[in-house]
């Protein structure tokens, strides 16, 4: 059912266009893709992998990642990949913009549509840094590229499309154990210290799975806290002091562990 839907929009594409797109076309479009997906790769990697050093804010990351949805593809390609260049080089020289025991936050559930950016400013404006965002418009949407070599027909592109979009762990779908044990991985990887799952109002399906996660972060004793918002305002100060609150229990939680190592 899917790989019809890829054939219908194709064929509406056709004819918008008045203009058939040939397999090499198509094969250029998803190259196109996998680029700009790469790129943000890198950028993940280098704002959330290194424990010590952070090069760039989690809300100037997140920004860089909404802008995606609309820029030219090849010139934003280009320009992440040239800010890599520069983060590169600033994890070369030590530059970070946060100090070295700043707590490590991943963000899960509802993605984040510009001008949505009050959570990243609550935690960054408190003490933390954003390491990724587990969501649509962040981690779930470049991790996976879209294997398109020896594609020979139209049908096996279509089959490569859906291979890679089947891989996409959405809450909406069930059963998704996989996807728990993939926040769990991620966070070990990452070294984090904390999670937020943010969840916008009447979003059922994050609504629902938020609590399966919390159990999950229970389980694993990873400090979880759980936001429920929607696009205003107005809760921006209520936000920001539960941030804080949990951020001091991160760093209360870490130095008594500190203490108990020695």
């Amino acid at each position: 059912m899917w790989t019809e839907e890829i054939k219908e929009f194709k064929e509406h594409i056709e004819a918008v266009t008045e203009k058939k797109l040939s397999l090499n076309e198509m094969k250029e479009g998803v190259r196109k893709v996998n680029a700009k997906r790469s790129a943000l790769q890198r950028l993940d990697r280098l704002r959330g992998m290194n424990p010590d050093i952070m090069p760039i804010s989690g809300k100037d990351a997140l920004f860089i990642t909404q802008v995606g949805f609309m820029d030219d593809i090849e010139r934003y390609t280009q320009k992440v990949n040239e800010l890599c260049d520069e983060l590169e080089e600033r994890v070369k020289n030590q530059e970070s913009v946060f100090p070295k025991d700043t707590p490590r936050l991943m963000v899960l559930g509802t993605p984040f549509a510009p001008p949505n950016w009050k959570l990243h400013t609550a935690v960054e404006t408190t003490g933390g840094c954003v390491i990724n965002e587990e969501s649509c418009i962040g981690h779930r949407y470049f991790k996976d590229n879209v294997d398109i070599e020896d594609a020979q027909s139209d049908d096996e592109l279509y089959a490569r499309l859906m291979t890679r979009y089947a891989k996409i762990d959405c809450a909406c779908f069930t059963p998704n154990t996989g996807r728990i044990d993939k926040i769990v991985q991620m966070y070990k990887e990452r070294q984090a210290d904390g999670v937020i799952y943010y969840t916008l109002s009447f979003c059922h399906t994050y609504n629902v799975e938020s609590h399966l996660v919390l159990e999950a972060m229970q389980k694993e004793g990873i400090p979880c806290l759980i936001i429920e918002s929607d696009y205003s305002p107005e809760d921006a100060g209520q936000i920001k002091t539960r941030v804080e609150a949990f951020l001091e229990s991160i760093t209360f939680k870490k130095k008594a562990q500190a203490f108990a190592s020695k």
